[in-house]
Parts: structure tokens; C-alpha cells; sequence
């Protein structure tokens, strides 16, 4: 496990499979839709070449559930890492790293229990333009 930031910017461990990776070639537009089936609130940070992105995904209202990040002149190495709540919205609440898994080369998908590994609680589709 290592040491990140949550959504917020708190301090958070991760677990081994919480963040995935993928390199982009140069000059593609990503393009990040995503899916949710979780009762709990879900987050997903972005880091390009381990420089954390602006925006976030998110299944709540302060986060889209679409996100496009322009095309670069060079290849990048795109991180994706999954959190979530133990409940609804709730600021008291700390975030937890979900595990991570890919389904194929564009999918990426996050688990928020430690029981039931659906892995569907966050899916992202990654497309390229």
C-alpha cells in the first residue's frame, strides 16, 4: 500500500490495486465516460504522468460523469484511482481507496466492498479522438 490524496486532499492509503494505469499515445484526445451502480458516493481522481488532474469523476453532483482531456504533444501515462463513502454524501465521512481492476484496454472498474468483488460500483470506458 501507498500513500495518496483522497478527492479532498486528505493524506489516504491506498491498496495495491486501487490506481491503474495506462500510456496515451500523443496527439489523442481522451475521452472518460463513466457508469456507476453503488448506493455509496464515488469518486475517481486523474493524474497525467503522476501530476494530479484538475477535475475528477464523481456519481454525485459536485463531479461529472463524463470528462475529456485534451490531446498532448508527447505520450503520457494516465492514472485513474478509485474511492469511495460508506454512505450518501457526507462530509464527516472519510474516503476509502476502492480496489481496481480492467476489463480489456479501455475499461476500468472499482469496488468499494470488500465482500461482493462486482467490480461495477465505478466503471470508466476510455475512448480516444
Amino acid at each position: 500500500m501507498s500513500i495518496h490524496f483522497d478527492p479532498e486532499g486528505n493524506e489516504s492509503v491506498l491498496t495495491p490495486t486501487s490506481a491503474l494505469s495506462l500510456i496515451i499515445p500523443p496527439d489523442l484526445n481522451v475521452h472518460l465516460y463513466a457508469s456507476f451502480d453503488a448506493a455509496w458516493e464515488q469518486a475517481v481522481v486523474i493524474y497525467l504522468d503522476g501530476e494530479r488532474y484538475e477535475n475528477q469523476i464523481g456519481s454525485y453532483i459536485l463531479r461529472p460523469h463524463f470528462l475529456s482531456i485534451p490531446k498532448r504533444d508527447a505520450q503520457y501515462d494516465l492514472t485513474l484511482v478509485g474511492w469511495h463513502k460508506r454512505s450518501n454524501p457526507n462530509a464527516d465521512l472519510p474516503w476509502i481507496a476502492s480496489r481496481g481492476r480492467r476489463f480489456g484496454p479501455v475499461v476500468f472498474a472499482w469496488d468499494d466492498s470488500a465482500e461482493d468483488e462486482d467490480y461495477r460500483d465505478v466503471r470508466i470506458k476510455l475512448v480516444t479522438s
